[in-house]
């Protein structure tokens, strides 16, 4: 199940500021939020195309969101000391 990296955060008992800010550390991330490309494809953490159309834009705005898989929690936990004692499974609605 792949997460956002604020309901990764969540799951590690940290901020997702706190996370980010460690995944720019380590250089996971570049400073402007994206992957580092030494990431890409890895399997852990990747980004995901989205697209919205506001209104008071008029036409559509593309933007990614930064996911992070179930391996890449394991990962991130391992890295940072964390033990993970219990994952909350994500709302099943949609």
């Amino acid at each position: 199940m792949n997460r956002t990296v604020k309901e990764a955060a969540q799951v590690l008992g940290i901020r997702e500021n706190a996370l980010r800010a460690w995944l720019r550390n380590f250089g996971a991330l570049n400073d402007d939020g994206t992957l580092a490309a030494k990431h890409i494809g890895g399997g852990k953490l990747f980004m995901e195309p989205r697209v919205t159309q506001p209104r008071h834009l008029g036409h559509r705005k593309h933007y990614a969101v930064l996911k992070v898989t179930e391996q890449g929690l394991d990962w991130v936990a391992k890295h940072m000391g964390i033990e993970i004692k219990e994952v909350p499974q994500k709302d099943s609605a949609a």
